[in-house]
């Protein structure tokens, strides 16, 4: 009997497979050959000095950027050629370095925004009246105050989200991610900005929801966070993978100490 190896295992097990990924950006080299797996129910890190392309990659998983080489797999299919709205269909969703809400809206109607069935996916039609959404959108509304709840904002419920801190916009960017059901999130750097209570709160959360079985890929530069979340855990330099596995292995590692953790 053959035994299977343990790469091929991972490839079959894995919900997300990176493959020989490469980019490049007028004639810069981006990323070049980075290949990785995500397995279900984990958060894998992703972590280097700047400029070394992880958030290339979560803009090559996630469709925002077509890769020049490589192919992206997700629960079995491959989405290298889908555009971002096929990828988030799929249940593939990801945050920005950047919160990104919609500063004109209040929290609830936010998160109102992310849930895939809500007739107000149309921003034109969410900036309208307030009071249309309310008509036979209880279940998702109920749904959306549970997650107000978790994420304890449910007091800011009806706030503008242009009002909130840069910590509690993430919050709510990351709420809104959750209306949308993800198999996967995609975050990129989502304690960026956030004051240290704030963060180890978020940190709290994304425990909680791995624990209930959800799969996250996280770009993030507080390694202390990443080493409490984060196994394995995945290190870029110069566009390329360094190395791979737990922090302990890689703090053992001195090409990785010399490159990003010894800085």
């Amino acid at each position: 009997m053959t035994l299977e190896s343990p790469a091929r295992r991972r490839a079959t097990t894995a919900l997300l497979e990176a493959s020989s990924l490469a980019c490049s950006f007028g004639g810069v080299r981006a990323v070049v050959d980075v290949s990785f797996f995500v397995q279900p129910a984990t958060i894998t890190g992703l972590i280097g000095p700047n400029g070394a392309g992880k958030s290339t990659v979560i803009d090559l998983i996630s469709g925002r950027t077509r890769p020049s080489a490589g192919r992206v797999r997700f629960a079995g299919e491959d989405i290298t050629a889908s555009k971002p709205y096929e990828v988030a269909r799929r249940g593939l969703i990801r945050t920005f370095q950047k919160a990104n809400v919609f500063n004109r809206l209040t929290v609830v109607e936010n998160l109102l925004m992310g849930s895939p069935e809500w007739e107000g996916e149309r921003v034109s039609r969410a900036l309208g009246p307030r009071a249309w959404w309310r008509r036979g959108e209880d279940e998702r509304v109920s749904r959306a105050y549970e997650v107000m709840r978790r994420f304890e904002l449910e007091h800011l419920a009806n706030h503008y989200a242009g009002s909130l801190s840069g910590g509690q916009k993430r919050l709510v960017e990351l709420m809104r991610a959750m209306m949308a059901g993800p198999k996967l999130l995609l975050l990129d750097e989502p304690m960026a900005g956030v004051n240290p209570t704030l963060a180890l709160s978020i940190c709290e959360r994304l425990e909680e929801l791995r624990d209930e079985g959800m799969t996250m890929l996280m770009v993030e530069h507080e390694l202390r966070l990443v080493e409490r979340l984060c196994d394995p855990i995945v290190v870029m330099a110069h566009g390329s993978v360094l190395a791979e596995g737990s922090m302990a292995e890689l703090q053992a590692n001195e090409q990785v100490v010399d490159a990003y953790l010894g800085d």
